[in-house]
């Protein structure tokens, strides 16, 4: 065994007067040198001396944080507090301050701290950043004693997490974002005042990365850190596409996030598919409520188990109020209306509420339809087969409301079947009544005397009494009675053709007509509509593209006819073919001779 080495005290004293005098004389040096002069012989980036090895550079020595603060002389010492406690980092001011990836703040703080150093006010007023002398009475202390200065600094505790990431950067180390670190590193770097690494990540990083799958992660933790702009940016993504986002990446969102997204003004999502949305996020944190909860009484002393738990966010009143308000839900979805109706008695101050746009109105009006009266309907009659265990939760007043609530939708659906039914048999009779007519009409036509008529089909048209055969009408007046785009005085000066075609619609004698008007100088459109028995207004129902000729002449468009008015119940769909059809003269097989073919 070897025998101790001891060093005499002497020599101890003297290594550590050496040390001090090194230590003056580097401060005295770069105090006064200025940053101009630095920069002339420091490299813009900061890279090449962590790369630095015995290849091409034997004896380097690279800085870094992570050493000893006495072997690596670091004269900084930055004190990082997240509302847990303060964690020291051991850094250098020449890079921290000169270096190409600089502090702007910590660059402002040493200057300021240089200025009053040489003016040796001792009365300076403290910075709001509580930037000190090591030694002074206002410093707590730290593990490296022989620090020239200490900054201490309060940032959330998610950007206090990466700090080791953003000082590798400033060291030098390549930067690899991802979506986890990039809000983060956007908040310390706009915090330090370094420019580069915050137009790395808000203009290159983020304008790539943030897409509807990672919106919701951006928004959570930018709203932790309380970076409003990229927290607003990421809740106008999701409001826009909510309707196609999946539902499981929600489910970390604190129900005030959730709120913002719900009453966005760019929300884009039908009421009851939004009222589905938010079920299953209510749904996702209740099993993950239990899922902890059950983690936590297995091993009430796991850390990661009580992390979880602080992550759901408790639902109050006001949330699950905001949520589910009648401005942006106005009808709850019959399949998700008994999970509503059961999930809403957990908040008093919202169930309670009276009036038909209260949640429990509009609930018992979903329940009411035919998907939701099945669900029941079918767990009554076969308990065992079809459980629905929210209904068994029920109290039984709540019961007798739903089953009251089914029996009256059940009645306003017969009442409905009925309508549909009656309305059909008229529409069967008013298209046999129709075709009849045009039948006759066709016949006094063919055995007239007249061989120059002229014939025009329509089909397809969602108005059935409208589709058949119209015969031409060759009047100078034809046109002055139409309505919305009558023919000018100059093409009524022409022999305007218009056809006509008489029928039943809605239990009236009427005439649908199909008549050419002017658009413009050069262009011309077909109008199909609809006059009554003793009215001489017409009223357009569809509407032909435009094609260029006078009106007077024009052809017939045949396809990609238009709805004049869209709003209009049962004019849907426009006809699908409208053309002319000729036959010889005296000819009585009209049907075998047409100009186009029918279908």
């Amino acid at each position: 065994m070897m025998p101790a080495i001891h060093i005499p005290p002497s020599a101890k004293e003297v290594a550590k007067e050496t040390t001090v005098e090194m230590r003056k004389a580097f401060h005295s040096f770069y105090s006064q040198v200025s940053c101009t002069d630095l920069s002339a012989i420091q490299t813009p980036d900061c890279a090449p001396l962590k790369e630095c090895n015995a290849n091409n550079m034997e004896g380097a020595v690279t800085l870094d944080w992570r050493a000893d603060p006495f072997v690596s002389m670091s004269d900084l010492t930055l004190v990082v507090y997240d509302g847990s406690g303060g964690i020291p980092y051991h850094v250098h001011t020449l890079l921290l301050v000169y270096g190409g990836r600089k502090s702007g703040f910590i660059a402002e703080q040493i200057k300021n701290q240089q200025n009053r150093t040489r003016s040796s006010s001792s009365n300076s007023k403290k910075n709001a950043y509580n930037m000190h002398r090591q030694n002074s009475s206002t410093s707590n202390g730290s593990n490296n004693k022989d620090a020239e200065f200490k900054v201490d600094i309060y940032v959330p505790p998610l950007a206090a997490r990466h700090m080791p990431t953003f000082l590798d950067y400033l060291y030098g180390s390549s930067l690899n974002l991802t979506t986890g670190t990039a809000p983060s590193l956007r908040y310390l770097s706009n915090r330090f005042d370094c420019r580069d690494l915050h137009k790395e990540v808000t203009s290159r990083f983020i304008p790539q990365d943030l897409e509807l799958s990672t919106a919701p992660q951006y928004c959570t933790m930018a709203d932790e850190l309380k970076d409003f702009e990229l927290r607003d940016k990421s809740i106008r993504i999701i409001a826009e596409r909510f309707e196609k986002i999946n539902v499981n990446l929600l489910k970390w969102m604190h129900p005030r996030m959730m709120r913002s997204i719900l009453q966005c003004d760019r929300l884009e999502c039908g009421s009851e598919s939004l009222s589905e949305k938010v079920a299953q996020y209510l749904r996702l944190r209740d099993e993950k409520s239990k899922a902890n909860n059950v983690e936590e009484g297995v091993n009430s002393n796991s850390a990661s188990a009580k992390e979880e738990n602080e992550q759901i966010a408790p639902l109050n009143d006001e949330d699950f109020y905001w949520m589910t308000h009648c401005q942006h839900m106005p009808k709850i979805s019959p399949q998700e209306a008994l999970f509503y109706f059961s999930y809403g008695t957990r908040f008093p101050q919202v169930w309670n509420e009276i009036g038909s746009g209260s949640l429990k109105s509009r609930c018992l009006a979903a329940c009411s339809y035919s998907t939701a009266m099945d669900e029941l309907t079918s767990h009554l009659e076969y308990s065992d087969r079809n459980p629905l265990e929210l209904y068994e939760k029920l109290d039984l007043k709540m019961k007798v409301q739903l089953l009251e609530s089914s029996l009256v939708g059940a009645r306003r659906l017969m009442v409905e079947k009925e309508k549909q039914f009656r309305h059909r048999d008229q529409s069967d009779r008013d298209v046999q009544l129709s075709d009849d007519i045009m039948y006759e009409n066709n016949n006094e036509s063919l055995a007239s005397t007249q061989g120059n008529t002229v014939k025009v089909v329509v089909l397809g048209s969602g108005i059935s009494p409208a589709n058949g055969v119209y015969l031409s009408k060759v009047n100078d007046h034809a046109s002055s009675a139409f309505a919305n785009g009558a023919p000018s005085s100059q093409n009524r000066a022409t022999h305007i053709i218009a056809y006509e075609k008489e029928a039943v619609w809605n239990q009236q004698r009427v005439t649908f007509v199909l008549y050419p008007v002017t658009c413009g100088q050069y262009y011309s459109q077909y109008k199909l509509g609809v006059r009554e028995h003793n009215d001489s207004q017409t009223k357009v129902l569809y509407n032909s593209p435009t094609v260029v000729g006078a009106s007077s002449n024009c052809i017939i468009p045949e396809q990609a006819w238009e709805v004049e008015d869209g709003s209009v119940e049962g004019l849907h769909p426009p006809p699908q073919f409208v053309g002319r059809m000729e036959q010889p003269i005296g000819s009585t097989t009209w049907n075998k001779n047409l100009k186009h073919s029918l279908p």
